[in-house]
């Protein structure tokens, strides 16, 4: 006769003679953490931010969102964007002025979200322009969007709307730092940083610690201008046997404490890969990036900025991380610089005024004011 077990029982046996081996892995994992976390620092690779005591800064931080609804057998869709401009004079912070963009259309089935991704890097980058057109005072400009597009978001040609999105945004992008990278630091000394904030790409610092960074070859990624120890990379050697079995983001959380950063990095290796990002006339400038950390229990978040190794030092580099640290504050156990957590809360409404437009379209269709409207219009046209 067959025994039967419920799943309540099967899975507190399992629990039971998995869970010591489990503890085993995860301790060990932690101590490889605890032994190999010193040896980045002393290689450069992980870098304490010098605190500010009095901040003195003006900031504007943009934030994106999208929604979709069903609509009538097909789909609704709303995308805005808003930007928050901060003034804080001796750590006394009080808000100068926002600003949004916004579209509302219907869309078909095909790559919605890689299509609303492009949306909002141009309504990102719309609020940013309007900002350097005014010409007020801003020292630190951040957008929640990729500042180029990158190969994974680059569509196939037969996808006909992801295409014409497609290039739709990237024309912006083009037409943005072709009219304004004289403006922006570090090509202008005086401008605003314009500075990505994301959450991705935690491998990095761990593919470049693989890496012989004794080589020039090993070291392709890595800013050695942002204080590459030469003494520190050679007791990195064989350090992959010890990374094995550790993922990337158990990793990264351990060796990188609170103000800490890690070594600024090409997002790619060289003006080959980076023409894969669009517009790649733009991308080829260079674009590098650095993952940093306000707090332990923070959230590690990526920073991207447009630039090379000739551009960016490691003083510049640390103001920058500076400034991103002590703007950040939590909410809902997500870390997030304050301007974009203003603007993040203006974007709640989204859905809510998405539903109100999908009630609004299905009224004016069944009450027959759309084709009234329409055939109006057309009357008066021949009329005229």
């Amino acid at each position: 006769m067959a025994k039967n077990t419920n799943l309540a029982q099967a899975l507190a046996i399992d629990s039971q003679l998995r869970l010591p081996g489990s503890a085993g892995r995860l301790l060990k994992q932690i101590r490889d953490i605890e032994r190999i976390a010193p040896m980045f620092r002393e290689a450069g690779l992980i870098r304490a931010v010098p605190k500010v005591v009095t901040v003195d800064l003006a900031v504007s931080g943009v934030a994106s969102h999208s929604c979709i609804s069903k609509a009538l057998g097909g789909y609704i869709y709303a995308s805005a964007a808003v930007r928050t401009d901060l003034s804080i004079q001796e750590n006394k912070v009080s808000t100068v002025g926002t600003d949004s963009v916004s579209e509302l259309d219907d869309i078909d089935f095909e790559a919605q979200r890689k299509r609303l991704d492009l949306v909002e890097m141009r309504n990102s980058y719309a609020l940013v322009e309007r900002l350097l057109q005014q010409g007020g005072p801003v020292n630190l400009i951040l957008i929640d969007t990729p500042l180029f597009i990158s190969r994974e978001m680059t569509p196939l040609k037969r996808n006909v709307r992801h295409w014409a999105e497609f290039e739709k945004t990237r024309a912006v992008i083009k037409q943005f730092w072709r009219e304004h990278r004289a403006k922006l630091f570090p090509w202008n000394v005086n401008g605003p940083v314009l500075v990505s904030i994301l959450v991705e790409r935690f491998s990095a610092i761990v593919s470049i610690a693989r890496q012989d960074l004794r080589t020039e070859e090993g070291r392709k990624l890595v800013l050695v201008s942002d204080g590459l120890d030469d003494a520190g990379v050679q007791k990195l050697k064989g350090l992959e046997e010890r990374l094995v079995g550790i993922g990337d983001t158990r990793f990264i959380n351990g060796i990188l404490g609170g103000f800490t950063r890690t070594i600024a990095f090409r997002m790619a290796e060289n003006p080959e890969d980076r023409s894969r990002m669009e517009p790649a006339s733009e991308a080829v400038q260079g674009v590098i990036g650095f993952h940093y950390r306000s707090s332990r229990p923070g959230e590690i978040r990526l920073a991207q900025l447009a630039g090379d190794q000739k551009d960016w030092t490691s003083d510049r580099l640390d103001t920058v991380a500076w400034r991103l640290m002590v703007l950040d504050m939590q909410s809902q156990r997500k870390a997030m610089p304050l301007p974009q957590l203003l603007s993040r809360q203006q974007l709640g409404i989204l859905e809510k005024f998405t539903a109100y437009y999908q009630k609004g379209l299905g009224d004016a269709l069944r009450g027959n004011d759309v084709e009234t409207t329409w055939l109006s219009g057309l009357d008066e046209g021949t009329e005229s």
